[in-house]
C-alpha cells in the first residue's frame, strides 16, 4: 500500500474541511447581506457557499459509510439514519419552531406571513426545494438546502447498500452526473432538483477509497500546487459567471479533494487556523441562524434611520450569528450529539 493512499485511510479527521465551510457560512451570510453598492456578481458569488458545503456533505457521508462497510462487514442504515437525525433535526425543528412563534407574533397579518403558514408542511417534511419557489420574500426558505442534503441523505445510503460494491455504487453515480451535465447544456430544469456537487462528492469518496483511483487522482490533486491552483480557478469560474454550471460543481469537488488527498498542502494553515475551523465547527447552526440575525440588524439600523450602513449589516450579523450558534453548539446540540455515540460502532 502507498504511504499516500495509507495515510488517506488511516486519516480519521480531514481538518481543512472545517476551514472550508466556515468559508462557506461566510459565503451565505455575505451574500445575504452585501450592501447594495456591491456589485451583482461580487454579492452573487456568496451564494455559491451552499455548492460547497453539498460537495463536503457528498464526500463525508459517503466516506464515512464506505469505511463503516470495510469495518464491520456491512451497513447499519437504523444507526445512519439515528445518528443524521440527532444531528440536524434537534436545531432545524427548533429553529422553525422559533420561525413559527416569530412569524405568528410579528406577520401573521401579511402576505409573506400567511404563505409561510401555508408553506409549513413543505419545510417540515423536507421539499421546501420541491413546492416552495423563491417568490419576492419567503421567510425559511433557506431550508432549501436542508431538504437537498436530506433528500440525498434518505436515497444514496439504501442506494450505496443495494449496489453491494463500489464499482456498481460509481456506475449509479457516474450515470446521474451526466444526466444532470447532459440537462444544464440542453438548457432542460427536470433534474435541478439533484444536486450536482454532492453526487461528485459521493463519487470523490469512492474514488479516494480505492488504491488504484486513489493514485490516479493524486496526481492531479495531491500535488502541492494542487489545492491553491483549484482554489484560484473556482473564484475565477464564479467571477466570470461564463462557464455551465457544472464546471463549478466539478471544482467544488475537486477542491474537496484537494484539501483531503494531500493534508499538507499550502491552504492548510489557513483552513485550519482555530478561529477559522471553530467558525466551520458551529456552521450549521450559523446557518439556521443567520437570517434571523439579519433581520434583527436590519430592523435594529432601520430603527435607528441610518439609511446605508454599508458593510455594516454583513458584520454584525455574523457577529450575532456567531454568538447564537457558539451557545446554541454548546447548550443544545451538543447534547443530542452525545447521543450519537450510542449507535456508533
Amino acid at each position: 500500500m502507498l504511504k499516500p493512499f495509507s495515510d488517506y485511510v488511516a486519516n480519521k479527521r480531514f481538518e481543512s474541511l472545517d476551514g472550508l465551510r466556515a468559508i462557506s457560512i461566510i459565503a451565505v451570510i455575505w451574500h445575504h447581506t452585501a450592501p447594495a453598492g456591491v456589485h451583482a456578481i461580487l454579492a452573487g458569488i456568496g451564494a455559491q457557499g451552499v455548492q460547497l458545503f453539498f460537495a463536503i456533505s457528498g464526500f463525508l457521508i459517503t466516506s464515512l459509510l464506505l469505511r463503516e462497510r470495510e469495518r464491520n462487514g456491512k451497513l447499519d442504515l437504523k444507526a445512519f439514519y439515528l445518528r443524521r437525525s440527532l444531528r440536524i433535526f434537534p436545531l432545524y425543528y427548533g429553529t422553525l419552531l422559533l420561525y413559527i412563534g416569530l412569524v405568528f407574533l410579528l406577520e401573521r397579518h401579511t402576505a409573506v406571513g400567511q404563505a409561510f403558514f401555508q408553506n409549513l408542511i413543505y419545510f417540515a417534511t423536507y421539499t421546501s426545494n420541491l413546492f416552495v419557489a423563491l417568490d419576492g420574500r419567503v421567510i425559511f426558505y433557506f431550508a432549501w438546502s436542508l431538504a437537498a442534503e436530506e433528500q440525498f441523505y434518505l436515497v444514496w445510503p439504501p442506494l450505496l447498500l443495494v449496489a453491494g460494491s463500489a464499482r456498481r455504487a460509481s456506475v449509479i453515480l457516474a450515470i446521474v452526473i451526466i444526466a444532470c451535465i447532459a440537462s444544464q447544456l440542453l438548457g432542460q430544469h427536470s433534474l435541478d432538483v439533484i444536486q450536482l456537487p454532492i453526487v461528485l462528492g459521493a463519487l470523490l469518496a469512492i474514488g479516494l477509497n480505492n488504491e488504484t483511483v486513489f493514485t490516479s487522482l493524486y496526481r492531479i490533486l495531491g500535488q502541492t500546487w494542487s489545492a491553491p491552483l483549484i482554489f484560484i480557478a473556482l473564484l475565477l469560474s464564479l467571477i466570470s459567471n461564463a462557464l455551465p454550471g457544472f464546471v463549478s460543481s466539478i471544482l467544488f469537488a475537486a477542491v474537496v479533494g484537494a484539501c483531503v488527498i494531500q493534508t499538507q498542502h499550502p491552504l492548510a494553515p489557513i483552513l485550519s487556523f482555530k478561529p477559522l475551523a471553530y467558525l466551520g465547527a458551529i456552521s450549521y447552526g450559523m446557518y439556521m441562524l443567520h437570517m434571523l440575525c439579519k433581520n434583527f440588524v436590519s430592523k435594529l439600523f432601520k430603527s435607528f434611520q441610518i439609511g446605508d450602513p454599508g458593510i455594516a449589516v454583513f458584520l454584525l450579523t455574523m457577529l450575532i450569528t456567531i454568538i447564537l450558534a457558539s451557545i446554541s453548539y454548546r447548550y443544545y446540540e451538543s447534547w443530542f450529539l452525545r447521543l450519537k455515540t450510542r449507535f456508533e460502532r
